[in-house]
């Protein structure tokens, strides 16, 4: 089992590293082209389009490798979803996202909506230009990390861990698969330890999400949530992540619990 996991997590380190040393080539790249063309590469339009163009290259590749990888180990099931499933989807993205303003209204004064409409309000064309590009981008981010990390690494993982306790197996798989996710956002995280250890717990979550409703797109939905780009001009931003993420929670638990006993009463009336 080590010698196995060892080269997974070898595997992932060299596939970060690529990553990594790949921003490096594209900044040199458009350097050069901003020489060539004598640009300056100090113009805010030409740095957000040269880190779309980077970032959407990445996502895309990465995107298609975690699908070749999925339908090599033969996990395509897990990303398939039905009509119902589609459904209950958008059923709980609409309650979440009501729910989770009432409760920011109630508890926070409005302040984190007054703060959107402000910000948005002093955009030009090219911002939002720029926050549909962010949108887009960012649901390729949820997909891409959500296939990789809550399906390809954790199933992974799962199949290499020989512990005979299945508890300890799936708990053990979780956390080694988070701290690859939380390894796979250092340099994204500035290598602060604070936030890296929000990464990790955040992975949990979406993990939780995943293995509860066996539903990965709803996983996907939560991932986009907590990177929402237009969030980042609000200061308070984690309010709303905070309290998305246990609404979400409370949401899940309540369908189990009221679908557990509507399933218990519903057989008593058959059976009688």
């Amino acid at each position: 089992m080590i010698k196995k996991l060892s080269v997974l997590i070898l595997i992932f380190c060299i596939f970060e590293m690529a990553l990594y040393f790949s921003k490096f080539i594209m900044t040199y790249l458009f350097e050069g082209i901003y020489y060539f063309f004598n640009l300056k590469d100090n113009d805010p339009f030409l740095r957000i389009s040269s880190n779309l163009i980077y970032n959407y290259t990445i996502q895309i590749l990465m995107l298609f490798l975690t699908l070749y990888l999925l339908k090599r180990f033969k996990y395509t099931k897990y990303i398939k979803i039905s009509i119902k499933a589609i459904i209950k989807l958008i059923a709980f993205t609409i309650l979440l996202f009501i729910c989770t303003k009432y409760a920011l209204s109630i508890f926070s004064n409005n302040f984190l909506w007054t703060e959107l409409k402000y910000a948005i309000k002093e955009w030009s064309k090219l911002d939002y230009i720029v926050a549909i590009l962010q949108v887009a981008l960012f649901m390729l981010v949820a997909l891409a990390e959500e296939y990789l990390f809550r399906i390809i690494l954790y199933l992974k993982i799962l199949e290499i861990s020989n512990f005979k306790n299945n508890t300890l197996k799936t708990i053990f798989s979780i956390i080694l698969t988070n701290i690859l996710f939380s390894i796979g956002h250092l340099s994204m995280q500035n290598y602060d330890i604070y936030m890296l250890l929000q990464v990790f717990i955040s992975g949990i979550y979406f993990s939780y999400l995943f293995l509860r409703t066996n539903n990965i797109y709803l996983a996907c939905i939560m991932h986009f949530n907590y990177d929402f780009p237009i969030m980042a001009i609000v200061d308070k931003k984690y309010y709303f992540q905070i309290a998305s993420l246990i609404i979400s929670v409370v949401l899940i638990e309540g369908y189990f619990i009221i679908n557990y006993y509507y399933l218990k009463l519903f057989s008593k009336c058959e059976q009688s």
